[in-house]
């Protein structure tokens, strides 16, 4: 019987895994291995595999199995670093990555994987210096020049990553994140605005959701920041309308597991003894409310480091879950009455360890992760000393901010205005809940407190989150560290109120949503 070929084997495991079948696809990279010993590709995609599944420590061994047949083997580096990360050996992992920067000598594509590498571990800086070498390497790819001016722009280098999206568009004119991107890096003035050059892209695709919904949004603020606030209306609307055509999503199940959740912890229960001895503060809220500006002033703390937006909490719901049975496909009361039995030690100890990349040095760290307003509860029955800031905005102008802003991942409910209320309504019942039956363990942060009265406010937070405080607070917009939100911009500014009454300019528009959050019961002025 003839032996397999690499190649075949190749397509068999890619063939399994299209379909989940993790033990079959494992099982071909292990005859893959068997087979072909001297052959990166059954080490490499046996190591895919069983990180897929969350094997990690079985996914390392195979890849340093896969670099002793070939050690200079770039795809096996690479990947090694990627096994690291998730061990939370962040360190080591990012030593890994240096290491694979000389396999990939002058290879545009390989340096671009290990540039996108310390992007994701919020590497900036090293980023940077790759993606550097990389458009040395091919000085006419525009998606390079995308990639370094969206590191820049998280460095809060805007006049370098302007100087890159202007590269961007001078290869190719119609470039849609590039246009975008460069009319957020800066306010648009009668004299310099990208009104002209949006027009002219969107005249070439009007109807096309994913080519023109970005330009709509691009020149929603332009118009804002010239003061033509119809216009800018208008293509906020026809910006929304054709994201929310490019979604598959149904508000309904996102109130409906709000309720369902807030079921499970029906009343006050008495706080467990800490198994961690860990104070991490979560920020939650919605999206455009002031919680990257909180972040910022929490991280520029010497006791602090800023995590970000960490989806570590969920996935160490779903791995606390998956002991007991497949996570995926749970019906919405099943996983809510999963939350409700959860052990707290437990998830304690599953999110610490999957955090351990994000979690810094300092004595303290901060997630913020804004849906973890989901999981008040369940937070504090696994770290009974953590800390929960909520952002809180006025209605309205909270509405509006999240209804103008694309983005780039999550909040399916922003699009269209019902959508948003009832998503409003929900969250705020939530919310409400939570403070019924944790009375004293959520403070509730205004950002117009944060605006009006920075200072006051700054001490309020800080105490209640055991720190001393410390000037540096007030100072956040000169503190280093990226931001990836789509805050970056104006964190790097000091602090300022005209943002606070700008849903004003469109009261007629949000009519709509303003009746229904009445009709809900929430005051609006």
């Amino acid at each position: 019987m003839t032996t397999p070929s690499v190649m075949d084997f190749r397509r068999e495991i890619a063939a399994r895994m299209d379909v989940r079948d993790w033990s079959r696809a494992a099982a071909a990279a292990a005859a893959c291995r068997a087979a072909w010993p001297t052959e990166t590709a059954g080490w490499l995609l046996g190591s895919f595999v069983a990180l897929l599944i969350d094997r990690k420590n079985e996914a390392l061994a195979l890849i340093d199995g896969g670099l002793a047949a070939r050690p200079d083997d770039f795809e096996c580096q690479l990947h090694r670093a990627e096994c690291l990360w998730t061990l939370g050996r962040s360190g080591d992992a990012i030593t890994a990555a240096e290491a694979a920067i000389a396999a990939a000598s002058s290879n545009a594509a390989a340096l671009t994987a290990v540039g996108l590498f310390f992007n994701h571990a919020a590497q900036y800086e090293r980023a940077v210096a790759v993606f550097d070498r990389a458009i040395a390497a091919a000085p006419r790819d525009p998606e390079l020049r995308s990639h370094r001016a969206a590191a820049q722009r998280f460095l809060g280098n805007f006049e370098q990553a302007a100087a890159d999206y202007e590269a961007v568009l001078e290869l190719n004119p119609m470039e849609v994140e590039a246009l975008k991107a460069r009319g957020e890096l800066q306010r648009q003035s009668a004299e310099h605005n990208s009104v002209a050059a949006l027009e002219a892209a969107l005249a070439r695709n009007p109807t096309d959701a994913e080519y023109a919904a970005p330009l709509h949004f691009a020149l929603a603020k332009s118009h804002e920041d010239l003061g033509d606030y119809q216009a800018s209306w208008r293509h906020v609307r026809a910006g929304n309308g054709l994201e929310r055509t490019r979604l598959r999503y149904d508000v309904r199940r996102d109130v409906r597991m709000m309720q369902s959740i807030v079921g499970q912890f029906p009343a006050l229960e008495p706080l467990a003894a800490d198994t961690t001895g860990e104070s991490p503060i979560f920020v939650v809220g919605l999206p455009r409310t002031g919680t990257t500006l909180l972040e910022r002033i929490l991280g520029s703390h010497s006791q602090v480091h800023s995590g970000g937006e960490l989806a570590v909490l969920f996935e160490a719901i779903g791995g606390v879950i998956a002991r007991t049975r497949p996570p995926v496909d749970l019906e919405i009361d099943e996983y809510a009455a999963l939350l409700g039995r959860m052990d707290g030690a437990e998830l304690a100890a599953e999110y610490l360890a999957r955090v351990r990349p994000w979690r810094g040095d300092r004595p303290r760290f901060s997630d913020k992760q804004l849906t973890n307003f989901f999981y008040c509860a369940l937070i504090l029955r696994a770290f009974p000393n953590a800390r929960i800031l909520h952002l809180t905005r006025q209605p309205l102008a909270a509405c509006y901010a999240v209804f103008k802003t694309r983005f780039t991942r999550g909040f399916s409910f922003s699009y269209e205005l019902g959508e948003l209320a009832d998503f409003y309504i929900g969250y705020r019942e939530m919310m409400a809940h939570w403070q019924r039956i944790l009375p004293g363990r959520i403070l509730d942060v205004a950002y117009e407190d944060i605006v009006r009265s920075q200072e006051a406010t700054t001490r309020m937070v800080l105490d209640y989150c055991g720190l001393p405080f410390e000037a540096a607070c007030l100072d956040f917009h000169s503190a280093a560290g990226a931001v990836t939100t789509a805050s970056s911009v104006q964190v790097r500014q000091p602090v300022y109120d005209s943002s606070l009454e700008q849903w004003r300019h469109y009261a007629e528009g949000l009519r709509p949503l303003r009746e229904r959050l009445e009709a809900a019961g929430i005051a609006v002025d």
